[in-house]
């Protein structure tokens, strides 16, 4: 069976064309259901290269309702003899023709080799449903998203989105942002051997006079997301492969369809690396100064999950900037950040983004335009130029390295002074293997368990025994595990603290099914 989670099924990708094409005629029906064009980005992110997957995304480029994941997993898990039955069914529901009403699916895939098979797959069922496929080539996946929201905000959106505006738009906004400098600063990219450094090679002409980008592990020599890339440093905390710097060089790494990115140096030859906990506080101290600079009166907040370093929740409170948790997943962190004026979310893998609400953007316009104080001004000013160097479909790497490295040089923060603005408390994360997930509930953004009964009070019992301790357990959303998550003052109390809660988990669970 094919499960669609988060928008996206990734596995093999070569038993993954079925399920194609059935993504393509759900596409299709989605298309004609809101009118509008919608997109498919074919990609399994940071997974290896043999691996792919599918990524459907609504037309004003947010992923895609968590009502249609469920029509997607039941297409996919419909037998062929069954197929036509089902689409009739959903048709009768939705009230859309299968065959009437013509929709617009937008495509883009990364650079895998099964990529153009998979493609071929999903354009087949769209067009069964009389659906046309303008199909992108390859693309990073926020540029597909950026396309996909730009075709339906234009005023003429029967012509499809450029590529080159995407590029266009984010370089000069990044020009002009980012000022003059005395010498040109080199930033050096880990690109996972993905399409990143396909994206990185077009965008740093246009930029080059500003800052000069060195793109490693472009995908000539190594393969896709192996030994680099942003999960593997994220996980390793160690430097990927093929990236060589010197002390406090500024150093990125993305993750294999460039949604991702995370921040890394070295100082005296040992590794640092500032991961999306570090970006959301950089991003809402600097929108925060502004926003107060300019006497704007905008609510500002920042999202993240139970996965966040405690640390970065206590520094950000400390500058008064609100902070909520929310379940695991983009789609939640997204659908919170909506609800603040200016809403700052980023996962610790690095993917997240800024987003601007219309209220706010209206009020940031009308300040820069006639706004007469001086210093109010040069705030409302650069907080507007500011604006437009995010991408406001998703989390964009590309987009989030230029904003970073804008900000680094407008606050002259160097990557130590950066990183010290607090310091991460030590964790460790487990796997642990049990027999059925589906016995433990959680509750509190999955902070906390609410079922089986007791557990939760043995966890509050052991984290009691350690220094400024949390853990939480979670049921992985596709395997028969729990996830662990410790930390502490110390590394040692971080890793025993987990391992001694996973050891309770698994023998609690044991117990529950010894006794069916």
């Amino acid at each position: 069976a094919v499960v669609s989670t988060q928008s996206t099924g990734r596995c093999k990708a070569d038993i993954l064309q079925p399920a194609a094409y059935r993504v393509g005629l759900l596409t299709a029906i989605r298309a004609k259901c809101v009118k509008a064009a919608v997109g498919v980005m074919v990609t399994a992110s940071h997974n290896p290269a043999p691996d792919n997957g599918l990524k459907v995304v609504e037309a004003q480029g947010e992923m895609l309702l968590a009502q249609w994941e469920l029509y997607a997993t039941q297409l996919a898990n419909t037998d062929s003899a069954s197929l036509v039955e089902v689409l009739q069914e959903l048709s009768k529901e939705l009230e859309v023709s299968l065959t009437g009403c013509k929709g617009r699916i937008i495509v883009g895939r990364d650079t895998r080799e099964s990529g153009p098979h998979m493609v071929t797959a999903l354009t087949d069922g769209a067009k069964n449903l009389q659906c046309k496929v303008h199909d992108v080539g390859v693309c990073t996946t926020p540029q597909l998203h950026w396309i996909v929201k730009q075709t339906n905000i234009s005023s003429q959106p029967s012509n499809i989105a450029a590529m080159s505006d995407y590029y266009k738009a984010f370089s000069e906004s990044f020009i002009h942002v980012y000022g003059k400098s005395e010498q040109i600063h080199s930033i050096k990219v880990d690109c996972a051997n993905g399409v990143g450094a396909e994206a990185l090679r077009t965008l740093s002409p246009l930029i080059s006079q500003h800052i000069n980008i060195v793109i490693c592990n472009d995908g000539s020599t190594g393969q896709l997301n192996e030994n680099c890339g942003a999960d593997f440093v994220k996980l390793m905390q160690n430097a990927p492969q093929g990236v060589e710097a010197g002390d406090m060089e500024h150093c990125y790494t993305i993750d294999g369809d460039a949604d991702r990115s995370l921040f890394f140096y070295f100082q005296d030859h040992k590794f640092h690396m500032l991961d999306g906990d570090k970006i959301a506080t950089l991003f809402a101290e600097f929108i925060s100064n502004l926003i107060q600079e300019a006497e704007l009166g905008l609510s500002l907040g920042v999202v993240q999950t139970a996965y966040a370093n405690g640390s970065s929740t206590s520094y950000l409170q400390s500058r008064s900037i609100p902070v909520v948790c929310v379940p695991t997943g983009v789609k939640h962190l997204h659908k919170r950040a909506e609800q603040f004026d200016v809403g700052v979310y980023f996962e610790a893998n690095g993917h997240g983004t800024v987003l601007f609400s219309d209220t706010a953007m209206e009020l940031i316009n009308a300040r820069a335009e006639c706004e007469t104080r001086k210093a109010h001004k040069a705030a409302v000013t650069r907080l507007l130029a500011f604006t437009k160097l995010i991408n406001p479909a998703v989390g964009d790497a590309i987009t989030n390295i230029l904003a970073i490295e804008t900000i680094l040089k407008l606050c002259k923060l160097s990557p130590q002074t950066w990183g010290n603005k607090y310091q991460d408390l030590p964790y460790r994360q487990l796997k642990i293997s049990i027999r059925d997930r589906d016995i433990i509930k959680t509750t509190d953004a999955e902070r906390r368990i609410s079922a089986p009964p007791g557990m939760q009070d043995k966890i509050d019992e052991m984290v009691s025994d350690y220094t400024n301790a949390r853990c939480f357990v979670r049921p992985s959303g596709t395997e028969n595990c729990v996830r662990v998550h410790a930390e502490c003052a110390t590394q040692r109390e971080a890793d025993a603290l987990a391992t001694a809660v996973g050891a309770m988990v698994f023998d609690f669970t044991e117990s529950l099914h010894s006794k069916l």
